[in-house]
């Protein structure tokens, strides 16, 4: 399990970008990947975040960032607060603290996808590779 927590932290930091206040900040920059749950160390968050450990490329080629919100805050996959407004970050998402599961949002800071977890990290990148923005990135050969 230690490995595991390692993967994803290596994975979550390599993707993430300090001194963020608000999830606004990464609109038309990346999308986001928001994992919510009572707490960042539940077996729902690690074992999601465990199918996301081995799809790194696929995760920065289509500009990905991953959270984790629980009620008590946005962290990173080694639990590290963020300092992000946290009912915004619901508020964006619209979804309640009871919420436990998966909202992307996209780069135009709209909500893309809503699932209760567990979610396939494939689905998530055929959505992203459907969206008119990543296609014009796709044509124009810009992976990130």
């Amino acid at each position: 399990m230690t490995t595991l927590k390692l993967i994803i932290t290596v994975i979550l930091l390599s993707t993430f970008k300090g001194g963020t206040q608000q999830l606004e900040d990464y609109q038309w920059k990346n999308r986001v990947l928001l994992f919510f749950d009572v707490s960042w160390e539940s077996n729902a968050i690690n074992s999601q975040l465990g199918k996301f450990s081995g799809v790194r490329e696929e995760i920065v080629d289509r500009d990905l960032i991953l959270f984790v919100a629980t009620p008590k805050g946005i962290f990173t996959g080694r639990g590290h607060p963020q300092d992000m407004q946290l009912k915004d970050v619901y508020n964006t998402a619209n979804v309640s603290e009871k919420f436990k599961g998966v909202v992307l949002i996209g780069k135009d800071g709209g909500v893309k996808l809503k699932k209760d977890f567990e979610i396939n990290p494939q689905l998530v990148f055929d959505l992203i590779d459907s969206m008119p923005m990543r296609r014009a990135e796709m044509r124009s050969g810009k992976n990130h």
